[in-house]
């Protein structure tokens, strides 16, 4: 009976030293830098997910660095080519209005 504690013991020590050692890796290793990326289409806003264009149905999107929108026509559940639509013209927004 002695000998069964005994192990026990030494085997919960041994688990408590190990998960120890495993904790202050933290505070001796220092974290390396992350550096997060930008999307490489974040200035692409989907307007709407079913649109009507002249007939046919797709997407509707806003690039928003120069204010343009786009239709994406889906045919047979493959998206063809984009084509432009209309130029938003956000410098408008600034000014007072008449």
């Amino acid at each position: 009976m002695q000998r069964v504690d005994w192990t026990t013991k030494l085997v919960l020590w041994l688990i408590a030293l190990f998960l120890g050692i495993i904790a202050s890796r933290t505070f001796f290793e220092p974290m390396p830098a992350v550096q997060a990326q930008a999307a490489r289409f974040d200035h692409v806003t989907i307007l709407a997910t079913t649109f009507l264009y002249k007939g046919q149905q797709g997407l509707l999107l806003l690039d928003r660095r120069n204010g343009n929108v786009w239709f994406v026509p889906k045919q047979d559940d493959v998206f063809k080519d984009p084509l432009f639509v209309m130029r938003m013209q956000f410098e408008k927004l600034d000014q007072a209005p008449q």
